[in-house]
């Protein structure tokens, strides 16, 4: 088996079916230098050459994020590639095939369900649902495993899967152990996609080079303690040890990913605070802890343009000789000493200008109560009457409604008085607002200009909390609003658009191209 890393969650895979070509898979096929949904820039950019490329039988998508399935690198490839490759697609997604119909017509579809497998000329493909039970904004990921007589391969991507839970460190090692091992070693390899963005955003956020030091001291120390909840061994209902994953003959951990990064073509230094933990940190801690626990685990970091071939379990690097990275490592080496921090981004809508504000108040107090409310409700995490305790029995939304320039703000507040949010006389204590946008902002995302992410480049007009922002952001509750922002951009690639074209003028605090 091979794996070759093309940066972020991308990769392809590359396994022995029953032809002589072995097949190959393409996973997360995020290949252009920007991310429309979080604004961001690649690391590293890459440059394929497609007249060396093999052969590429399918592509996967784990999941509807746009770091994974982006409309700008489909389209890409679809004019690139000489054949038509199959797209692997979980179920979760179904909601968008009228797009994959609509702008890859000519590529097949097949839809991985859970518990059943497709055969790939010999390759058995399947998919599993992220086993992590508290809701998330991945719920929508799909865990792909691709597997012969003698060979298995489970990509996590970004289920990151809670095997400090029985069930779910069962569920991995029974996979594993379904291989036939009487006669030879087989190789077990588990991908793992990790951007460490609890670390970043503590490191954007120190505002000393001492406060960055110890922002990433913490951040390493809660990294490591992650780790311990992914390799501990862990006990059944009987006091017995399950079967690790990482206990098996021929057991390989990879760990790809921070792939998402400040534009290089806009300001490179962001870069250099935002990765207090790199991936080869993050690998010498796994490797630490593995061997503390005694597992032989060979546990690689891989970076953009390198590849690993596995055999037995005994991995072999190379360089990818149809890929180039314009990038290297050594390009965003962690430097706390830079003065960059989050308090430098300006405080302004991510698309200013002016807008109907008529219909923008009354679309903004419709999601407040028909999507934000049930979900708030729903989640109970906190529940809604412990919230509203704590914060004297109202809790109040700010909106700015207009432009940089020229806005003024309403409140909207709901309380234990009337569970509903309505308009309220504006308080001047600041301390009174739990959370505050722009109305440019949530109309941008209810039409597919904005999502979860897209905020980074921007710091928040008030209040401590984004809860508003993430209803948004939960998959299956929105689905609409996935399809409306992968529908957006499909059209701006088809027209030919870029994802720089998109990323790069809301960077500089101008209006998209």
């Amino acid at each position: 088996m091979k794996i070759m890393s093309l940066g972020h969650s991308c990769f392809l895979v590359e396994i022995t079916g029953d032809r002589p070509e072995p097949v190959r898979i393409l996973a997360d096929p995020w290949i252009t230098d920007h991310v429309i949904g979080d604004l961001c820039g690649r690391f590293p950019r890459i440059r394929i050459d497609f007249d060396r490329l093999p052969a590429i039988d399918a592509i996967y998508l784990s999941h509807s994020h746009t770091d994974h399935c982006d409309p700008y690198s489909l389209l890409e490839l679809r004019q690139k590639l000489p054949n038509s490759p199959t797209l692997l697609l979980p179920v979760s997604i179904a909601y968008l095939e009228p797009l994959f119909e609509e702008y890859l017509p000519d590529w097949p579809r097949q839809w991985l369900s859970e518990g059943e497998a497709i055969d790939l000329d010999g390759v058995e493909v399947s998919a599993l649902f992220n086993l992590e039970n508290a809701a998330t904004n991945e719920d929508d990921v799909m865990i792909l495993v691709v597997r012969n007589e003698t060979e298995i391969l489970v990509s996590e991507s970004d289920a990151l899967l809670p095997f400090h839970d029985p069930d779910a460190r069962e569920c991995i090692a029974s996979l594993f152990l379904e291989l036939d091992d009487e006669e030879s070693t087989p190789s077990r390899v588990f991908l793992t996609t990790r951007n460490e963005l609890a670390a970043t955003m503590a490191s954007l956020r120190a505002l000393t080079p001492e406060a960055r030091h110890e922002a990433a001291a913490e951040s390493a120390s809660a990294t490591l303690t992650e780790i311990e909840g992914i390799l501990a061994p862990v006990e059944d209902e009987m006091g017995g040890v399950l079967a690790a994953p990482w206990d098996l003959p021929g057991a390989v951990r990879l760990i790809i990913g921070q792939g998402i990064a400040a534009p290089q073509d806009f300001d490179a230094e962001w870069n250099r605070v935002l990765f207090p933990i790199s991936l080869r940190d993050r690998a010498r801690f796994e490797q630490q802890v593995a061997e503390d626990y005694e597992y032989e685990l060979p546990i690689e970091a891989m970076a953009g343009g390198e590849q690993v071939e596995i055999v037995a379990g005994k991995i072999t690097r190379s360089e990818i000789t149809w890929l180039t990275a314009l990038d290297a490592e050594e390009d965003r080496t962690f430097d706390p000493t830079l003065e960059k921090a989050e308090t430098e981004f300006a405080i302004a809508p991510l698309i200013d200008g002016p807008r109907d504000l008529d219909s923008q108040r009354n679309r903004i107090l419709e999601i407040l109560n028909g999507r934000f409310l049930p979900w708030w409700v729903g989640a109970r995490n906190p529940p809604v009457e412990h919230v509203l305790s704590q914060v004297g029995g109202e809790y109040r939304i700010r909106v700015r409604y207009g432009t940089t320039a020229e806005h003024a703000a309403e409140d909207y507040v709901a309380s234990f008085q009337r569970l509903r949010f309505t308009p309220a006389p504006l308080t001047d204590d600041p301390e009174e607002i739990q959370e505050e946008y722009w109305g440019n902002d949530l109309e941008d995302y209810l039409d597919g200009r904005a999502d979860d992410f897209s905020t980074f480049c921007r710091r928040p007009p008030g209040g401590s909390l984004t809860r508003v922002w993430d209803s948004l952001g939960m998959p299956y509750l929105n689905d609409d609003l996935v399809a409306k922002k992968m529908r957006f951009h499909f059209e701006r690639a088809a027209a030919g658009k870029t994802g720089g074209d998109w990323v790069l003028p809301i960077w500089g605090g101008e209006a998209p191209r």
